[in-house]
């Protein structure tokens, strides 16, 4: 008979051993596979913004150009042959200078004629009215006579003002914009010698469409406009109120809004300058905003969770320009994802590879 050895483990007690055993390898396995797992996982690269903080305008922007109030184009009220025109373009006149002249003497022979007849035709009609006084001549003769007297008194006033009319005079002050006329050249009446325009009087006109109508009509003195002249860089002139048109042009659905430019000429103004108006509608300040790039398709929002991995949300934009949004307040110390957010998922992890922090006020 064999003696019971209790050392010897029962094969019910070994299997369990051997179970255990196994399970604790395969979970051992397990753990070094995820860590491999996630050493090998692909980070997405993206560039993050966070929101900027500042006052957000929503803008109409409207293109125009430069004008001025006053405009001339001198023209001689009589014809004949130039022979002064000593003015050229980009010069200052003053008004009453004379800056053109068209030959006089023939005007002069015609006033010196008319002068004659004026004098003949009074001597006579002082003449026939004394004698008519005196009843020495007929109610019809005197008539006659008084009628002649007439007709060469306004010749002669006529051939006066022709002698004058052959120097042409500035009518205010202003700059020489255009030279039309050229010396020795034969003139008739109506024929543009130069072009005269105001440069303390620049304004613009700006068509705004129908839509903005109601607005503008309660608002339109007191809405902030500025005009950006492209060719100066980005100066801003800000502008005075002049005039609503009361009505909608039926051919282009728009109506006219004009404004004074102060002190325009000496910041660099010119007529005829092209420029983007700019009417600020709806000014929002101390708000936090992100331009339109950070929204990706169906208005997802994507940002950086606290363990570097992406997430969205979707927001749609209450109130918004041409290039920014404003974001609730909630969200302000979030980082957004502005490059990169079309090639991710949720809850991917992201190499973040720069980051865009902007303050300021945003027109």
């Amino acid at each position: 008979m064999i003696p019971f050895n209790k050392n010897l483990l029962s094969p019910v007690k070994l299997g369990i051993f051997i179970i255990l055993a196994l399970l604790f390898v395969i979970i051992l396995l397990s753990i070094v596979r995820i860590e491999n797992s996630d050493a090998d996982e692909f980070l997405a690269p993206v560039i993050i913004i966070e929101p900027i903080y500042g006052s957000l305008e929503k803008t109409l922007r409207i293109t125009s150009q430069v004008e001025t109030g006053r405009l001339i184009t001198l023209v001689p009220r009589v014809g004949g042959t130039l022979i002064m025109l000593n003015v050229m373009a980009g010069d200052a006149v003053t008004e009453g200078q004379i800056i053109a002249e068209v030959d006089s003497a023939p005007h002069q022979l015609n006033y010196l004629q008319a002068q004659s007849s004026y004098m003949t035709a009074r001597a006579s009609y002082e003449r026939i009215r004394q004698v008519f006084q005196n009843q020495g001549v007929s109610r019809q003769v005197y008539d006659e006579a008084r009628m002649a007297f007439e007709v060469a008194r306004a010749q002669f006033e006529l051939a006066q003002l022709n002698v004058e009319y052959t120097k042409i005079r500035a009518p205010m002050n202003a700059a020489v914009l255009m030279r039309h006329g050229t010396e020795g050249g034969l003139v008739g009446a109506g024929t543009p010698l130069v072009t005269l325009g105001d440069l303390s009087d620049l304004r613009i006109k700006a068509a705004i469409p129908e839509i903005h109508y109601r607005f503008f009509a309660d608002n339109w003195e007191t809405i902030p406009v500025r005009i950006i002249a492209p060719a100066l860089g980005e100066t801003s002139f800000y502008l005075k109120p002049l005039s609503l048109a009361p009505y909608v042009s039926p051919e282009n659905r728009s109506f006219l809004v004009e404004y004074e430019i102060p002190q325009g000429a000496e910041r660099g103004l010119r007529p005829g300058m092209f420029v983007n108006a700019v009417f600020t509608v709806e000014k929002r300040d101390d708000v936090y905003f992100l331009p339109f790039r950070v929204l990706a398709s169906g208005n997802r929002l994507w940002y950086v969770t606290e363990d570097a991995r992406a997430q969205y949300m979707e927001l749609i934009p209450d109130f918004f320009n041409n290039d920014y949004f404003q974001i609730p307040l909630a969200l302000y110390d979030r980082k957004f994802i502005i490059e990169g957010q079309h090639f991710i998922t949720a809850g991917q992890r992201l190499n973040i590879l720069s980051g865009n922090v902007s303050h300021g006020n945003v027109k």
